[in-house]
């Protein structure tokens, strides 16, 4: 071959792979913006999504309960690529079907003792909700002497309390506040007699004030799919402004999220303690939780 033969031979070569590497980069912008879809929780946890709201390609559907969060992080086909869960539901259902990794915690725990100032707990009649749940488990752990009535419900709980059938209760943000208004309108005054978050890092030790309650899992092999998503979630959090957060809340709808009013849930922003938490960089807490249900963490839940 002659020089001039070879100078067209490398020539041709590099165009061959400039022309492969144009053709992949639309690829790699394709998959930034793939649909992306999550299941999530009403409460709290809908709030630490709300960074992904208004994001054309993000859908996002709330459900009550755990029974659809249960039947999906057990689908290795699930159409959900993110699913915000409590920490030990996701936990317990990889360790069988290893469909969605642990990827962050999203909230620490929003529990509260309402009712009364100087209210003596050890000889109140105390409403409680979760019983065999998380709520019933953190309570156990921070005041094992105390015996309290379980109900359906937060809801219940809170009626309870403002009923006059119970002297304290239990509750989560932001019910607590909504809880504390609704008494000063009949002409009570309560108020927050002990934040169980706090109760529980003195109790555990733990680095961060309260517990892993609801984590955001990603289905196993969408990691790079998901990650402007996870992005947008976890800046938002990370620079949460007032106004924001109420600009969020009337797109998504306080119906769907499943909270009393956008204002309550500004007020109450920082005691719901919603903080995003990559997994691998709070593994101790997560481990320290999962010991409280008698669990171990599974190898491989979360991605190093």
């Amino acid at each position: 071959m002659n020089l001039k033969k070879f100078g067209r031979a490398v020539l041709s070569a590099v165009m061959a792979l400039s022309v492969v590497a144009c053709a992949q980069q639309p690829a790699k912008e394709e998959t930034k913006n793939e649909p992306v879809s999550i299941l999530c929780p009403t409460g709290a946890p809908s709030l630490a999504v709300l960074g992904a709201v208004g994001d054309e390609n993000v859908t996002i559907e709330y459900t009550e309960g755990t029974d659809l969060l249960t039947a999906e992080l057990a689908k290795a086909d699930s159409a959900y690529d993110i699913i915000v869960a409590p920490t030990n539901l996701g936990t317990k259902i990889y360790a069988n079907t290893q469909a969605y990794n642990l990827e962050a915690v999203l909230t620490w725990g929003n529990l509260y003792m309402v009712g009364p100032e100087g209210t003596d707990l050890s000889s109140a009649n105390i409403a409680a909700f979760g019983e065999k749940a998380v709520p019933q488990l953190v309570f156990k752990k921070v005041y094992p002497e105390l015996n309290p009535t379980y109900y359906a419900s937060v809801q219940e709980a809170q009626q309870a309390l403002l009923t006059g059938k119970a002297d304290v209760a239990l509750l989560a943000q932001p019910v607590a506040a909504a809880t504390i208004a609704k008494a000063k309108e009949a002409g009570k005054e309560f108020t927050v007699l002990s934040n169980l978050q706090a109760l529980y890092q003195k109790t555990t030790g733990n680095k961060n004030i309260g517990y892993p309650q609801a984590s955001l899992f990603v289905k196993a092999g969408n990691q790079d799919k998901v990650q402007n998503v996870l992005s947008s979630i976890s800046t938002f959090l990370t620079d949460t402004k007032e106004e924001a957060i109420r600009e969020k809340i009337e797109m998504a709808g306080v119906e769907n999220l499943g909270i009393p009013n956008a204002e309550i849930a500004v007020k109450t922003w920082a005691a719901q303690n919603i903080n995003y938490q990559p997994a691998k960089s709070c593994k101790e807490d997560i481990v320290s939780f999962l010991q409280v249900f008698g669990m171990e963490l599974p190898e491989g839940l979360i991605m190093e």
